[in-house]
């Protein structure tokens, strides 16, 4: 797990939203959290199942928005959102999966807040996700 924190000034009006990002695609991952910190983020990301889920447990309220990176070649992405969708109650924040075009994708869009599909930019996953944040 780590933290990342825009090293500006963040002004009164734009305060610090908080998001977990779990996505295995280092370069989307690095473009993600860069331009998250730029838009007054606070990223945390982890990767999938047990280092994900570990976050979760320990820090669940305290996020904005989840990203979750889905990948169905690799498997990828399945851990976290198992893991989500028995606990769906109880984490209420934003939840959006970022996955390649495929019919099983269907399968998670009935109980997550959003999918987007790749190629996704970076600058509009931001945008769609701060629509969770009420900061």
């Amino acid at each position: 797990m780590a933290r990342t924190r825009a090293s500006h000034e963040v002004s009164a009006q734009a305060s610090l939203a908080r998001a977990l990002v779990t996505f295995d695609d280092d370069d989307f991952r690095r473009s993600l959290i860069k331009t998250f910190d730029a838009k007054h983020f606070t990223v945390t990301f982890a990767e999938d199942g047990e280092p994900a889920v570990k976050v979760l447990e320990k820090e669940r309220r305290a996020f904005h928005v989840i990203l979750v990176g889905l990948n169905l070649a690799t498997k990828k992405g399945i851990a976290t959102l198992d893991y989500l969708k028995t606990r769906r109650e109880k984490i209420r924040c934003g939840l959006i999966i970022i996955a390649d075009p495929s019919p099983q994708v269907r399968t998670y869009a009935p109980w997550v807040d959003e999918t987007l599909l790749r190629p996704v930019d970076a600058e509009y996953v931001a945008k769609r996700a701060r629509t969770y944040c009420s900061c």
